[in-house]
This record gives C-alpha cells, structure tokens and sequence, in this order.
C-alpha cells in the first residue's frame, strides 16, 4: 500500500508539539512555520480533478498562478490548472508531429501565456499557445553544449536553459527572443554526476528581470542582472559541507520497504573531491521580495532548512520543509508554496530514509499559504 502524505498531516501539530518539548529546533534556533495551517489549499490531480500521475517532478508556475504538470513517468502531455486548482485543459498527446510529444524535461511560460517547451535529447524549443496551438519551433545552434536540459525560466524577452553537457557540466544560456540570439552567461564547475547521485542545481527570476543562481558545491548564490552580467555573489564561508555516506542510499522498494540501494559501494567509489558531499544548498525561490534558499541541513523530524532573505541578502529568518536534494521540488509564488506530495511525518521512518531517495510518493501537487509570520517580515 502507498505512503500518503496526506494521512500523516493530521499529526503536524502533535509533532510540533513534541518537538518543542524535546527541544528539537535547539540546534538551527527558532524556526519560522512555512505554511499557514497543516492542510493546503487545493491539490492538483487525485478524485477531485480526475488527473492521475505516478510521479511528479517538473512543472509551471506562471504568473496568474496557473499550474502547468506532466508525469515523470509518461511525460507525453501536459496539464493545465488555473489558480485554484481546477483542471482546465490537456496539451499534447504522444507523438512526432509539431503538438505531439515523446519526453518532456523543461519548460516555461512566458508573458503573453506561451508555453515553451524542451523534449528529451532534441536540439529545439517547441512552442505553444495557452489553449494548446502550436505556433513554432526554436532551434537550439550546435554551440549551446545543452544535450539535456533541466530547467527554463522567462522573463519579458529573455529565455534562460540549464543544461548538462555530456562531461558533466552545468551551463546556462540566455536567448534573447526579440533578436534571436544565444549567449551562455555562466558555466559551473563540474560535479561528478553518478547514476542515481545527480546533482541539479537552481535557479530563479527576481521582479526586475534578475537571474539567481545557485552553486553547485558551496553556499554561493550568483546574482546576474537581465543584461547577463555577473552582479553579487553571496556567500557564507562558515557552512558545513556533508558527505553522502553509505547511509544515504536507503530508500523505499516497490513494496515501499526501506532497502539500501545494491550498487551504493560502486557508485561511491566513483565519487572523489567535493563530489563527494553533497551541495550546500540546492534549491532558491523568490517571491514578495523574499529570497528563499533551502539547503542541505535538516531539522529533527528530516525537513530541509530554508533560510530567507531580504533581496539584498539580509537574513531575515529560517523555516524548514519537505523537498528533494537532487532537484529542488518547491515553488514559491505569490504567497503559496507549490510542492509535489512528498510530505511524510512518520519521523522515525524519514530518519532511516537517505536524503537521495523521496519520503513519499509525488503523485499529486499540494499547493498552501505561505504562513503569516513570514509573509509579515
């Protein structure tokens, strides 16, 4: 039987309780609630919408709030909720032809509502209308070492991909979609990436058009301006890396029973240096002025600890939350947190579980209001 991360919420408040008692937050200081409650607000797939997915990984937000999602597994469509959660439309079916899709990785929507989208292992950027026409495709030039690409943001007519070259290179370029023109404006030291120890870094859009990024070994986070130049670099040299030990490949099998990954002891020897820890921080997210960078350190009952600035990187507080370390799961918009359903308050079983597996199944989309005593500061 599935893990539900649903079923275990009800018991938030006596785990906070308990946690307090025992004084769990003793070591990270006082921690600030994410959310606002301890159910959220409307949840994308399940009875409700009549979309089903066996794992989420990527999806949209955009900047009216609505939800676009498509399955890991069969990422062939895509779907749309507006801002409240309600299922609006399907794009896409499986297929060669111009609004037909194979494997979809990244995408983004743009001012205007267009959808833009990157399949698998393709050398071009499709794009589509908000009601699912197809308008165009953008090929991506040989010079963009982007092979597979992780993650697209937009803004007014400036597109940004991140990509992973084959040795293993991390690497962002910037299309200037009214001149039609690539410029790659940052390149990041190469991490060993290793079979199931892959490593994604992030990145963000501020209001004013600003690109944040974050590094894949330390706590540096590089701000660029909307023109592509290198404008801050935040950093705290007093952060801790963590080694990945043999502990962290213990994850759930079909039977959702707690094994160790069989080719940890392979995959660990391959890993050497600094790709032998784990990042720093991992995930950024901005929103209401607030930056929100989640790093590798967790809390007692194994949620990841976000620290929040204000946009000139004074800290402002620290709350903690469910994600994935491999690829950061959290958006951040609007006053809402949008996170696949990885939520699990079964303590003692988040504790066995490595960081390099989930804690639950993300088959939904759990949206919820970011709390007050954030939203106030």
């Amino acid at each position: 039987m599935k893990i539900r991360a649903h079923f275990w919420q009800v018991l938030l408040i006596a785990v906070f309780l308990a946690c307090l008692l025992t004084g769990c937050h003793k070591k990270q200081g006082k921690l600030l609630p994410l959310i606002e409650g301890d159910k959220p607000i409307y949840v994308c797939g399940g009875d409700d919408s009549g979309r089903y997915y066996k794992s989420i990984w990527r999806y949209i937000v955009d900047k009216s709030g609505k939800v676009y999602l498509w399955d890991n597994i069969a990422p062939d469509h895509i779907d749309i909720y507006d801002e409240n959660g309600l299922f609006l439309r399907q794009i896409g079916s499986r297929g060669q032809g111009p609004g037909e899709f194979q494997a979809i990785t990244a995408g983004a929507v743009d001012s205007r509502g267009d959808i833009w989208i990157n399949e698998w292992n393709q050398p071009k950027l499709k794009v589509f209308s908000n009601l699912g026409e197809y308008r165009k495709d953008i090929k991506i030039p040989e010079q963009v070492e982007c092979p597979y690409i992780n993650k697209m943001v937009i803004d007014d007519h400036k597109l940004y991909i991140m990509g992973s070259a084959a040795r293993g290179e991390i690497s962002i370029y910037k299309y200037d979609i009214m001149e039609d023109r690539w410029e790659q404006i940052y390149k990041q030291e190469k991490r060993i990436q290793v079979s199931f120890v892959l490593f994604i870094p992030d990145m963000a859009l501020d209001e004013e058009g600003n690109l944040y990024i974050t590094d894949s070994f330390d706590y540096r986070v590089y701000q660029y301006t909307k023109e592509g130049k290198l404008q801050v670099v935040y950093e705290n040299k007093k952060a801790k890396k963590e080694p990945i030990t043999d502990k962290e490949f213990n994850v759930f099998d079909d039977d959702f029973k707690i094994i160790r990954l069989p080719e940890y002891k392979a995959i660990l020897k391959q890993l050497t240096g600094n790709s032998r820890y784990f990042p720093i921080i991992f995930g950024i997210n901005i929103d209401g002025g607030k930056i929100f960078i989640w790093t590798s350190e967790r809390d007692n009952i194994g949620r990841y600890i976000v620290d929040i600035f204000d946009r000139r990187f004074n800290k402002i507080g620290r709350t903690s939350y469910f994600n994935f370390i491999r690829n950061n799961f959290a958006r951040i918009f609007g006053g809402k947190l949008y996170i696949p359903s990885i939520e699990n308050y079964q303590v003692e079983l988040v504790k066995n579980l490595g960081r390099l597996g989930l804690t639950n199944v993300p088959e939904n989309l759990n949206v919820y209001k970011i709390s007050r005593e954030i939203l106030q500061r």
